[in-house]
């Protein structure tokens, strides 16, 4: 394991941030990007303001798609695995399509036309950050400007995870997946 950059706040959670992740992860061992935002109440308290997980204006399945290409294209193993591990499944995505966030250049085929729109936008605020104005066209033909504040807030939102989980150098987390065990799929 790594030594760490910052020093993850310890158990038993006595702070006020360290009493909301006991109360996020309950019986089970936080992740280390949680305890670590939680080492600084300042840190925490605007890492926790920047969730856009409520579910309420993307389906499960478009949110991982933008949080999982993010993470793949900025080469965040952690926070890709992790969300991987604990939300691919249960958001419809198999194997193989995990597989296809890695994918550079996307395949559009592979996608439907709404799922290829959200590829080709993180890609986009990943390379240029902005958005053309044919981006932009095909992102507002199956979103309205509501869904399209939140799908752009969701890409920089964990771009900054990423940039946060590289930065501090955090050891990947154990069952979480690896980017290996999914770039043979995408390489045939």
């Amino acid at each position: 394991m790594n030594m760490a950059r910052i020093t993850p706040l310890q158990p038993p959670y006595e702070t006020p941030a360290g009493e909301e992740v006991k109360q996020m992860f309950g019986e089970q061992t936080p992740y280390v990007l949680f305890t670590t935002m939680a080492s600084s109440e300042r840190a925490w308290a605007k890492f926790r303001a920047g969730s856009l997980l409520d579910g309420r204006l993307l389906s499960l399945r478009e949110r991982e798609i933008i949080i999982e290409r993010t993470c793949a294209r900025t080469g965040c193993e952690w926070e890709w695995g992790v969300h991987v591990m604990v939300f691919a499944e249960k958001a419809g995505l198999s194997r193989q399509d995990v597989a296809e966030t890695l994918r550079v250049p996307a395949d559009p085929s592979r996608w439907s036309a709404s799922e290829a729109a959200l590829i080709r936008v993180v890609d986009a605020l990943h390379e240029r950050s902005t958005l053309s104005d044919e981006e932009f066209a095909e992102l507002s033909a199956h979103y309205n400007s509501e869904q399209i504040l939140e799908i752009i807030m969701l890409t920089g939102h964990y771009h900054t995870i990423s940039y946060l989980a590289a930065g501090l150098a955090l050891p990947l987390e154990d069952g979480a997946a690896r980017f290996a065990d999914y770039e043979a799929l995408v390489s045939s």
